[in-house]
């Protein structure tokens, strides 16, 4: 008895909390009144996946469902974007609203107005709709990204219509395209044919027991009191339609049930939404390929280029324009220190590679960083692939050719200013450990979502911060990535574990006594003492172009001074002692010749 009463009472105070949350669902989520205007009374979250429904006059008009709690696909962060969606009875979309995220790009860069253009373009769409981001294909719906998103967006419109497409058909909302035949619901189960099964009766004088039919059969018994009947032989067998013979070798295991109904709709399986991502980015992808490749085959033979300076000049910028146009502001493919924070957390709250697939061009990206890690350093990405720092390559440049004057710090305050990028390091990552979106605003200290993802196309003060990097960038080479990335710091740490050293090739006499590379190295990455600090390297391979160079290179141009002076002397010595000239006749001087009468 008493555990009745809890039950019961277990049930009205539920039902109470379940009105409560339906009659405050517009002031938990205020976004409900964009999606229906009109809705006056609000049901409770029900069903599998969980839906509200709205009514209005005391009539359904729609349903209302939260992304979150019917599928989760990590976007950019890793992390899922839960986004409010409204559809009505027809299944076509009323609205959406995003409720939360943790996108960087939409935390900081990306302004409600951009944000509301893009959703708004769902309204009126259908749930069994095939939508994509950008150019239209052959039946499939397009609409406008969001620049500087594209990743972000496409996660969110997967999210949306795969969700939408799941509730739908959890209500009973049918595929448009389907016919529906009046007054019959063509997906309930037909009722099932009445099971002929033909028996062997027994013979008349019947001593054997009646053996069953080739097919597994059930009798029914001869009505009770009707003994003739039961002896009396059974009739010849009769055909059935659609039965199989009994003479038939046909084996029953063979039968089986067709894969769907007719006039039914069977939901195609959804792949993984990077996979979708890849598919239609095969052009960028290859692109991207065959320019790490070229990188690659730079490095490879990177002596056979520093022994002839021009030709490096030549393919060193035209790479960096490659960088800076299309893996940058084609691809959006510049890397960011919120790249490595996310790594991080994904990693200690559980990794999915699902997380980092989501963006190919970053992924190979990574994975071909990854590599040069620890067969280079850090040096190959900060001087050969990252886009910003390109700019800022091509910046200088451009000053050389205006011959504006160079500013370079004094050692002391230089070797002080290079540990400011490690303090922002540390200080992000101390953040990112309580909220990523958090550290993605103090991230902002990378110029790279303005200059390269969003095109500058950001709020004045945003501009005007990058707009002063590239211009101190223009009289103090790549001041930034010197003094003020947290990328570079973070990039510089696993930099420290390479596996080489002999890539950049160094001498005895470099430091003691010669300074050339030290004075000449823009980055400030050779120390006086002749080492190159691989921490500080961007890989431009100047000094290995003075270390073949016998007209810059001192230990190099003592060599050179040594062979001329030999050969100097060699020719003095000649002129001075010349080499008189005998003529022989079978092995003996001639004695006319000696005569000089030849």
């Amino acid at each position: 008895m008493l555990i009745a009463r809890i039950l019961w009472l277990f049930i009205v105070v539920s039902g109470i909390v379940c009105q409560a949350q339906a009659a405050d669902l517009p002031s938990v989520y205020p976004q409900v009144r964009s999606i229906f205007p009109d809705a006056e009374a609000y049901g409770g979250f029900e069903g599998t996946p969980p839906s509200v429904a709205v009514f209005k006059g005391g009539k359904p008009i729609g349903y209302i469902y939260l992304t979150e709690d019917v599928l989760r696909i990590p976007a950019y962060s890793g992390k899922p974007i839960n986004t409010m969606v409204g559809m009505d009875l027809e299944g076509r979309i009323a609205g959406l609203a995003i409720v939360n995220h943790d996108e960087p790009i939409l935390a900081v860069g990306i302004t409600p107005e951009r944000l509301n253009r893009y959703v708004a373009q769902y309204e009126g769409k259908s749930a069994f709709d095939k939508i994509v981001i950008g150019a239209k294909r052959e039946g499939h719906v397009a609409i406008d990204g969001i620049t500087g998103a594209t990743i972000t967006v496409m996660v969110e419109n997967a999210t949306v219509m795969r969700s939408a497409r799941l509730v739908a058909e959890a209500r009973g909302i049918r595929h448009p395209g389907l016919p529906v035949a009046s007054g019959k619901d063509e997906t309930a189960p037909a009722p099932m044919p009445a099971v002929v099964t033909p028996t062997v009766s027994p013979p008349e004088t019947g001593s054997q027991p009646p053996q069953p039919a080739r097919r597994p059969a059930v009798a029914a018994p001869a009505p009770a009191g009707n003994a003739a009947a039961a002896k009396k032989p059974a009739a010849p067998p009769r055909p059935v339609h659609g039965a199989v013979p009994l003479t038939s070798d046909f084996p029953p295991r063979n039968v089986a049930p067709l894969p769907a109904r007719p006039g039914t709709w069977t939901p195609p399986q959804d792949e993984p939404a990077w996979i979708a991502i890849w598919q239609n980015r095969k052009f960028d992808i290859a692109v991207l390929v065959i320019g790490l490749a070229t990188l690659s085959f730079i490095l490879v033979f990177q002596d056979w280029l520093a022994k002839r300076p021009n030709t490096l000049i030549y393919v060193r910028n035209g790479f960096h324009v490659y960088t800076l146009f299309f893996i940058g502001w084609w691809g959006l493919a510049q890397l960011s220190v919120i790249n490595v924070l996310t790594f991080v957390s994904s990693a200690m709250q559980g990794f999915r590679w699902e997380n980092f697939l989501i963006d190919p061009m970053l992924f190979i990206l990574w994975g071909f960083v990854a590599m040069t890690l620890l067969l280079w350093g850090r040096g190959v990405y900060c001087g050969w692939l990252c886009p910003f720092g390109a700019l800022q390559e091509l910046i200088l440049l451009a000053s050389r050719k205006l011959k504006l004057p160079e500013i370079e710090f004094s050692d002391a305050v230089h070797e002080r200013l290079v540990a400011l990028k490690y303090i922002i390091l540390i200080f992000l990552f101390g953040v990112s450990l309580q909220s990523i979106t958090e550290a993605a605003w103090y991230a902002e200290v990378e110029p790279f979502k303005t200059v390269i993802s969003l095109r500058f196309q950001r709020e004045w003060n945003y501009v005007f911060y990058a707009l002063v990097l590239i211009g101190v960038a223009a009289v103090n080479r790549k001041f930034f990535c010197k003094y003020l990335c947290p990328l570079g710091a973070a990039l510089a740490i696993p930099g420290r574990f390479r596996l080489f050293e002999w890539w950049l090739r160094r001498r005895k006499e470099c430091g003691k006594p010669c300074q050339v590379c030290a004075n000449q190295c823009s980055v400030r990455a050779v120390r006086p003492t002749g080492e190159i600090n691989a921490n500080e390297c961007h890989y431009c391979l100047d000094c290995q172009v003075i270390y073949y160079n016998d007209k810059v290179c001192l230990p190099l141009i003592d060599r050179r001074k040594r062979r001329e002076q030999q050969l100097v002397r060699g020719q003095e010595a000649k002129a001075n002692n010349p080499v008189s000239t005998m003529v022989t006749s079978g092995g003996n001087p001639d004695d006319m010749a000696a005569a000089g009468k030849l």
